[in-house]
């Protein structure tokens, strides 16, 4: 719903992914990584991932379509509620892992038209120190380098002198950026890192991305970490790659390399210390789901549990990550370590929103009991952690009874006027809407551009309108005498379910029933009963103001037609150029002559009239509050046509110049028929003469569709009788031409009044 600020984040659904799956993975021959499973904690098939929209506009996935059904409801659709906080893969073009270091080394002699088998011959031992001169003789430079690589990897040692002595060089790193010292530090080979050390290369050389150490971090060498410090290796050292650039411990961290960890750490590096893209280490554990790094980083005394992103301002916190990630353990370590779970991010998430939209229960439980989340936190946009948890996953309807359970708030609005009710009947997600609806959430509930929760169920999830009815059922309880000779058996009615949200009208939930086209649901026993029981408690005070009502008009009725129908009141002055033959203060009778000798008598008539209408007055103004906003007031036909007829009471008022005049006939006129029709619409609300009154309502609707339908028609007849016929009286213009077809087309007059028209007949025979 220009709605609404939701422009950030992806259009997809949001995906839990693994603390592994990232571009670069670390493997190595030695020390295998934690191990991870091989899917997440709760299973979601493609059916049943939440689902988050950026834009009102956007073009849904197929399982979000809206459905096809009738109308469409106003222009309004869920918005993204969170953006994407998955940080982007880290693209190395190369993974750093024993398979494909081994892969890339054999497509480089590949390339460089090397021998494959020379490779082959290393790895399976069939070249040792006392042939390695005899196999390499003859070789390229490539397939000497190469080779020289290779064996460093596999820690053959024993060959590298007698490849250097064949021509190798020393200090050769292939396409990757890896040199031999590079290749033997991920291995964990100590003899070939010594040698290599020993012939003089520098240990912090960093050809591209990495040294060294990087490479010992990634393969969790230990020993060979240990040595390379020793030998003066450089600790702070960043890795070089554009947009990305992460410390050592980072790089131990994404390998999962824990031995690696405690030694960086215990080396005195800094466990809070952020990269260039503002994360820290604590951060990365926490957002790759390595809960054993994490726990070593944790334990450091300086670690700050709470310590933000710094970059981009985010500011999210490592428990953010967690939560966002659905990694329970990684949330529970956190909260032990002391997390604050009620910190929020930039956009005013707490953790508990990105569990709750990450669908992961016990991330949202742990959250809630451990870490005294709060459940009705709001972000920027007003949004709840039940707003984040709707979704079509199995564990939705979970969290959903949860933070119900917890104190959240069903009938929370967001900035846009969104409740949770609103999104999940928005998403057609039946399940969702109906658990609302079951825990007390607000059908009639309307958003900043007045579309209601009900409006939207009805076209997306028109069978969640069985869990109102469900709602009255159990208001309704039979209750059984506890003596067993008293077979009486008394009904309770909870009225609750329609009042709750209907303060201070206590009938706006059943108003929005009918004007939603849910009529039938007034047919249930509750409402019925609610409905009588108002009835009876209101009918004096309705016979009442049908009572004044009648006052009021007669009133205005008098007036109108004693001082202004047959200009009594102007008579009255000696206004002898406005009274007319025809008129009854003309004609010598006896309230003729009263009125004219009298005019105090119809100046009675209005200062009573007045009295009355300001009382009208009031009792509308009061009757403003019970209505949600002007526009809602002013587009009700009832209150203009009331406004009118109070307007129209001064409006022909002889006061202003002590005389009345002819445009102020025409005004009491419809002021008059608006009145009785108004009083006649109040008697047919009496359940006595409701049916009548409704007929005679559907009657006039239907003949305004076919008036419409025909006024073209209208039009044109009116605009031809009076071009044909000019000089006839009943086209004398178009307005009484218009009146004169309309009644024509009523069956009332047919064209001979035109031939017997004496007008008309005298011009034809001219």
């Amino acid at each position: 719903m220009e709605n609404f600020g939701y422009k950030e984040g992806s259009t997809k659904p949001k995906q839990r992914r693994l603390g592994s799956s990232r571009s670069t993975k670390i493997k190595s021959t030695q020390v295998a990584p934690a191990p991870v499973s091989a899917k997440p904690r709760f299973s979601l098939t493609p059916d049943v991932t939440v689902h988050w929209r950026n834009d009102p506009e956007a073009v849904l996935a197929e399982d979000f379509e809206y459905m096809k059904i009738g109308p469409s409801p106003p222009a309004e659709s869920a918005p993204n509620m969170f953006e994407n906080y998955e940080e982007s893969a880290v693209e190395f073009g190369f993974e750093v892992s024993a398979e494909t270091i081994r892969t890339s080394l054999m497509e480089q002699m590949r390339i460089s038209s090397g021998r494959l088998k020379l490779l082959d011959n290393i790895e399976q031992g069939n070249i040792c120190a006392a042939n390695v001169r005899e196999m390499f003789e003859g070789s390229s430079k490539a397939e000497k380098n190469i080779s020289f690589l290779f064996a460093a990897f596999l820690k053959r040692w024993d060959l590298l002198e007698g490849l250097l002595e064949c021509g190798a060089e020393l200090i050769y790193f292939d396409s990757n950026g890896f040199s031999a010292l590079h290749l033997s530090a991920f291995s964990g080979c100590l003899n070939c890192t010594s040698l290599l050390v020993s012939r003089g290369i520098d240990v912090n050389m960093q050809p591209r991305a990495f040294t060294p150490l990087h490479c010992a971090a990634f393969g969790n060498a230990v020993e060979i970490a240990r040595f390379l410090i020793n030998k003066d290796g450089k600790q702070c050292i960043h890795t070089k790659k554009q947009n990305y650039e992460e410390s050592l411990l980072h790089c131990a961290v994404r390998s999962n390399a824990i031995d690696c960890v405690k030694l960086f750490i215990s080396e005195g590096m800094d466990v809070n210390s952020l990269k260039p893209s503002g994360m820290n280490s604590i951060h990365l554990a926490a957002d790759l789901g390595y809960v054993e790094c994490l726990k070593v980083l944790l334990d450091c005394p300086t670690a700050d549990p709470n310590i933000r992103i710094g970059i981009r301002e985010k500011e999210s916190t490592a428990l953010h990550l967690a939560a966002d990630e659905g990694n329970v353990e990684s949330v529970s370590l956190l909260l032990a370590k002391g997390a604050n779970a009620k910190l929020k991010n930039h956009r005013g998430f707490t953790p508990l929103h990105l569990a709750a939209r990450t669908s992961s229960f016990e991330c949202v439980e742990l959250l809630l009991r451990v870490g005294n989340a709060d459940p009705n936190a709001e972000d920027f946009d007003q949004r709840t952690p039940l707003h984040a948890a709707i979704g079509k996953s199995e564990s939705a309807f979970d969290i959903i009874e949860t933070l119900i359970c917890w104190g959240a708030d069903v009938n929370k609005k967001d900035v846009f006027g969104f409740t949770p009710l609103h999104l999940a009947a928005l998403d057609g997600l039946a399940h969702c809407v109906e658990i609302l609806i079951y825990h007390d959430a607000d059908v009639t509930t309307k958003s900043k551009k007045g579309t209601t929760a009900l409006n939207v169920i009805t076209r997306k999830t028109p069978s969640s309108l069985a869990m109102i009815n469900r709602k009255f059922d159990d208001a309704m309880t039979l209750i059984h005498s506890q003596d067993p000779s008293d077979k009486e058996v008394v009904l309770e009615l909870d009225f609750r379910s329609i009042l709750q949200h209907g303060y201070p009208r206590e009938t706006s939930y059943l108003n929005t029933l009918v004007d939603e086209g849910q009529k039938e649901i007034l047919q249930h026993p509750l409402c019925s009963a609610f409905l009588y029981i108002k009835w009876g408690k209101i009918r004096k005070y309705y016979i009442a103001r049908l009572l004044f009502c009648f006052i009021f008009i007669l009133f205005l009725t008098l007036y109108v037609l004693t001082a202004l129908a047959h200009n009594c009141y102007n008579g009255s002055k000696d206004m002898e150029e406005t009274i007319q033959e025809q008129e009854l203060c003309q004609k010598q009778s006896i309230l003729g002559n009263m009125l004219r000798n009298n005019p105090f008598v119809m100046e009675m008539q209005w200062m009573v009239l007045v009295a009355i209408t300001f009382v009208e007055i009031c009792r509308k103004l009061y009757g403003m509050t019970g209505y949600s906003s002007i526009r809602r007031y002013i587009t009700q036909m009832e209150n203009v046509t009331e406004w009118f007829i109070i307007v129209s009471v001064f409006v022909i008022s002889y006061i202003y110049t002590k005389r009345t005049y002819t445009w102020q006939n025409h005004i009491g006129a419809f002021a008059v028929l608006l009145g009785w029709t108004h009083l006649m619409v109040m008697i047919g609300q009496l359940p006595v003469f409701g049916a009548y009154v409704a007929m005679y309502t559907k009657v006039q609707v239907e003949f305004a569709k076919l008036f419409i339908a025909y006024s073209c028609m209208l039009v044109g007849f009116t605009i031809s009788f009076c071009v044909i016929f000019p000089s006839s009286s009943s086209f004398e213009n178009p307005f009484m031409g218009f009146i004169t077809v309309l009644v024509m087309m009523v069956g009332e007059l047919d064209l001979e009044l035109l031939i017997n028209d004496p007008d008309g007949a005298q011009e034809n025979r001219n």
